[in-house]
């Protein structure tokens, strides 16, 4: 059952530095929702998630402190308290450098795989991690028709 905004217990708040509007809190909260139902957690036991949208230098600045690549990503996820606490993490992307192949809905997915315990390594083609997320993407997308 693909959850919907009304069966969210938890919350995604958006955090948009730069004021592009381009995605809103409810957009978030079910594309994290479908990802934590898709990785079989409990929606209703799930903690806050916000997702903030910076700047390619902003971002660049979080990724030589925490990964020490001197480069702009386009996204990071920050865990804090693991799914079930208070707040499970924060998602950080920049829509400036978000490939035109990916969008930044999908990057939510993608952070949200992450806070869930997904990895992928160096390469994310083919991994369960990117079959996981383009079902999502499939699910999420049926909304929008």
């Amino acid at each position: 059952m693909k959850p919907t905004p009304e069966d969210k217990p938890f919350s995604v708040a958006v955090i948009d530095t730069l004021g592009g509007g381009e995605l809103t809190a409810q957009r978030a909260t079910e594309l994290c929702a479908a990802s934590f139902d898709e990785r079989g957690f409990d929606l209703h036991r799930v903690g806050e998630v916000s997702v903030a949208l910076v700047s390619s230098d902003q971002i660049k600045e979080l990724n030589v402190k925490f990964r020490d690549k001197d480069q702009p990503t386009d996204v990071l996820s920050f865990e804090v308290d693991g799914v079930y606490g208070e707040m499970v993490g924060e998602i950080v992307i920049s829509p400036e450098s978000v490939l035109p192949e990916m969008g930044i809905e999908e990057l939510v997915v993608h952070g949200t795989l992450h806070l869930s315990g997904m990895d992928h390594g160096e390469d994310f083609e083919g991994t369960e991690m990117a079959e996981i997320q383009e079902k999502i993407m499939r699910i999420v997308s049926v909304d929008e028709e």
